[in-house]
């Protein structure tokens, strides 16, 4: 059998999980899911991911968090360590991580355990529900239509309610390499625009996004392990 690159998937709700694993279950899957790990204490992707029979975990943020309300400035960093340890150990050794409605702020104290010689020198992607630019493109898009727009960023209803509160003819999602030392501002690999349309509300263009960020996604990981993994 050809070899599967072992991936690990950093949730919040873990909504982008059922396209993953059934992408992964595939006979020409080029990938594995070895961890699921979310940061959401109640997230239906851990009991989604155990009955699909792939390990998965909630990462204790409270604890660390009490640490920092408590005046203890090492808590975010041994949250981190700790959380790069774990993923990193030889049952999981993942050869990409994926992040998919992860909301963590994350540097250089997680990333330093998956350095690599690609992308923007760590082997992860993230799922951004905006279109991010690519670098030529600085700090305005142009979509289809000319139209030119700034960067959106946020979790997903709040970009999604951007895009309504400006009234833009297209949106759309993006997967991006992480970047250790900004935020949503690594390597482009895929991203898709999507047109409103008669879209109203932000549960209108959910219905529009959502399968879209689901094929990016798996496109992505393919396109990532093709050029740099096989």
């Amino acid at each position: 059998m050809p070899k599967k690159i072992p991936i690990v998937v950093l949730i919040g709700g873990g909504s982008k999980l059922p396209a993953l694993i059934q992408a992964a279950k595939e006979k020409t899957s080029k990938f594995e899911i070895k961890l699921v790990v979310s940061h959401k204490a109640f997230s239906p992707g851990i009991e989604i991911a155990l009955k699909n029979k792939i390990p998965a975990v909630y990462f204790n943020l409270p604890n660390f968090r009490k640490r920092l309300f408590a005046g203890d400035q090492k808590g975010k960093i041994d949250y981190q360590k700790n959380l790069g340890w774990f993923i990193s150990q030889d049952q999981y050794a993942p050869e990409l991580l994926v992040f998919a409605g992860w909301d963590l702020i994350l540097d250089r104290n997680f990333f330093d355990f998956f350095k690599c010689s690609f992308g923007n020198g760590f082997a992860a992607i993230n799922l951004h529900p905006a279109i991010l630019p690519k670098k030529q493109e600085g700090q305005n898009i142009k979509m289809p239509d000319g139209e030119m727009t700034p960067i959106i960023k946020g979790e997903q209803s709040e970009v999604l309610q951007e895009v309504l509160k400006q009234k833009l003819s297209y949106f759309g999602p993006t997967v991006h390499f992480m970047d250790a030392e900004g935020y949503d501002t690594g390597e482009i690999v895929e991203r898709e625009f999507i047109k409103v349309g008669d879209a109203k509300t932000i549960e209108d263009l959910r219905k529009k996004l959502m399968p879209v960020e689901d094929r990016i996604l798996i496109s992505s990981i393919n396109k990532v392990i093709d050029k740099y993994l096989l």
